[in-house]
């Protein structure tokens, strides 16, 4: 997917108000990550918030790579970006968003959380408690990648 692109003559009149709404602050932070990766292959040194910038692109760009004939409901979608750009994801490795993903949707199934969050976020962002399940969330992610650290050591 390339976030400056739209996929059909439509664009973005066929997104959710929520979604259009994270998309431009996703094409900012991956305007700024490509803009700051060209800079970082010239090989210089990097300060922290320029290697935090890099760190958080990359794992914004993981999270944007789909599976064929995997679709994703839109509530779905919503607490992923939600997740990516309120640095949520900043204690995932790169390499493990896929992991984060898979484990997410995992708890969102196997949660109560799932029913309520489905019919409330295809109206609107109601971001207590969107922020709320992604903090539940990220604590159980913390508590299975622990465990699952341990059992491969």
């Amino acid at each position: 997917m390339s976030a400056g692109l739209s996929v059909s003559r439509v664009g973005s009149a066929a997104q959710s108000k929520t979604i259009k709404k994270m998309a431009g602050n996703l094409k900012l932070e991956l305007a700024q990550f490509r803009e700051v990766e060209d800079f970082a292959r010239l090989g210089l040194s990097l300060d922290d918030a320029t290697k935090l910038l890099l760190d958080k692109g990359s794992r914004l760009t993981n999270l944007l790579v789909q599976g064929r004939y995997k679709p994703m409901f839109i509530y779905k979608q919503i607490l992923l970006l939600y997740a990516a750009l309120n640095d949520y994801l900043i204690f995932v490795e790169t390499s493990a968003v896929s992991v984060y993903e898979n484990y997410y949707f995992y708890v969102l199934l196997n949660s109560v959380f799932d029913l309520p969050l489905s019919r409330s976020l295809s109206k609107e962002l109601n971001e207590k408690i969107v922020n709320f399940f992604v903090w539940y969330f990220s604590f159980e992610f913390l508590k299975f990648n622990n465990k699952y650290l341990c059992e491969t050591q």
